[in-house]
């Protein structure tokens, strides 16, 4: 009986195993058919672009957002210029299949324009084809924009140990944000993907962030701090996790993008170990951005009990004061958000989420200030 189990479990795991591998192959297939899409639209390719659909395939969308229109797969290509090459940055989000059925979504971004395609997919003949798209577009506004900063950095000092960032300092603050209708990019030295850790998946919140399509694709796909426009950003975040007291303090580009959010009347934001980006960000007055600054970060003492105070590089509490911040902590892994006008701070993990709702709410009030300043000086 024993063995019958054990046969039974290593079929099983078999199945899994080769299941696993055909829903791939086809994934890498899906993809094909996907980018002769996304090619043939945005280089003007119309017979790239026609390859990629059924002959009888059609585009489905809502326009002026009250009529439901359909557009037969002809007409869409007819209508493209041959060789004309988009302005845009085009990136697959998601794909899943079942059987001889898929669907994928697919974000095609404007400098001050965005499309959400969602593609229907059916293997007809060995072959992927797209049988619909449906699609939306929507104006970004620059008002409505917040850059995420990441470490890259995944090495605890000297030791063996892993760092990185935590997760729940991108999921707690991402989410409130994202809700309120803001739109969010992610930055690191780097780029690509950096450790996590903080990963509690009974977390409501973190379990939100990387079952949701679009925010986990860019938090794993992130780009760097020269493709990077401060003009773009309303507010500049910086997320913790140790990693970050190695590579962002003296992160040249970084700094100056922070600084230029800041002057440019924006929201600078950092929680835990993310204020240890702002520690060398000097103003154009040649002064450092938190000098005479009410401030809170992951204190010296939390840094003690984690007995990680001889590793990191420098203790951020006693740093940000040599910097002339005046800091404010509280008990160890109590909640602690300080306000000082457009510079928002959070203590640890646990004040990640009222920070989030802090850097909303000044926000809002910056802009109906410039909205208010704008209407009296006309």
């Amino acid at each position: 009986m024993k063995k019958k189990f054990i046969l039974l479990i290593a079929l099983f795991g078999m199945n899994s195993w080769c299941f696993a591998q055909l829903t791939s192959s086809e994934k890498t297939k899906i993809e094909e058919t996907l980018w002769k899409y996304i090619n043939g639209r945005n280089n003007g390719d119309l017979t790239l672009l026609k390859s990629a659909f059924h002959p009888t395939a059609d585009l489905r969308y809502m326009k002026k957002d009250s009529l439901y229109t359909i557009w037969p797969i002809d007409d869409y290509i007819g209508n493209i210029k041959p060789g004309r090459k988009h302005n845009c940055k085009s990136r697959i989000v998601s794909i899943d299949v079942q059987g001889s059925a898929a669907q994928a979504k697919i974000e095609i971004e404007y400098p001050n324009w965005k499309f959400a395609d969602y593609i229907n997919l059916l293997k007809m003949n060995g072959e992927w084809l797209i049988a619909v798209k449906t699609f939306a577009g929507m104006a970004i506004d620059n008002r409505k924009r917040v850059l995420f900063v990441l470490t890259s950095h995944e090495k605890m000092g000297d030791t063996d140990r892993k760092t990185g960032l935590h997760l729940g300092e991108v999921s707690h603050v991402y989410k409130p944000i994202h809700d309120a209708g803001y739109e969010i990019d992610f930055v690191s030295p780097k780029g690509g993907k950096t450790r996590m850790y903080g990963k509690d998946m009974n977390d409501s919140l973190n379990l939100w962030f990387v079952q949701n399509p679009t925010a986990y694709y860019r938090f794993t796909h992130v780009i760097t701090p020269d493709q990077i426009d401060p003009k773009k950003y309303a507010a500049i975040y910086y997320v913790g996790g140790h990693g970050t007291m190695w590579d962002l303090p003296n992160h040249t580009t970084l700094n100056k993008i922070t600084s230029q959010i800041y002057e440019n009347n924006g929201v600078v934001a950092a929680v835990c170990h993310g204020p240890s980006g702002l520690v060398n960000v000097e103003l154009s007055n040649g002064e450092n951005l938190v000098k005479g600054k009410r401030l809170t970060s992951f204190t010296d003492n939390e840094e003690r009990a984690t007995k990680q105070d001889k590793v990191v590089p420098f203790l951020l509490e006693s740093t940000l004061k040599k910097r002339g911040a005046l800091f404010s902590g509280a008990d160890n892994w109590k909640e602690n958000v300080i306000v000082d006008e457009r510079l928002i701070t959070g203590q640890n993990p646990a004040s990640a989420y009222k920070l989030a709702k802090e850097m909303i709410r000044v926000l809002e009030q910056n802009y109906s200030h410039i909205i208010s300043k704008r209407v009296n000086e006309n």
